[in-house]
């Protein structure tokens, strides 16, 4: 689905896998049936470029993150 809700979920998600785990976006890609690595790519870069536009949105990452760890 491309609903922006669900969209934004994904691409928290597979920013969390690129931070949290070793695996190389091709790897990432092959877990969120297998999309093209540069669709991985856009996504992590996408969310990394908002957390630091989007107070809120860095704060429920980080979250993410705490409670991951």
């Amino acid at each position: 689905s491309r609903e922006k809700a669900i969209n934004q979920a994904r691409q928290v998600a597979i920013y969390l896998c690129r931070e949290l785990t070793d695996l190389s976006f091709p790897k990432i890609a092959e877990q969120f049936g297998g999309r093209d690595h540069s669709t991985i790519m856009h996504a992590y870069e996408r969310i990394k470029s908002r957390r630091k536009a989007e107070i809120d949105l860095d704060q429920a990452v980080q979250e993410l993150v705490e409670k991951l760890r």
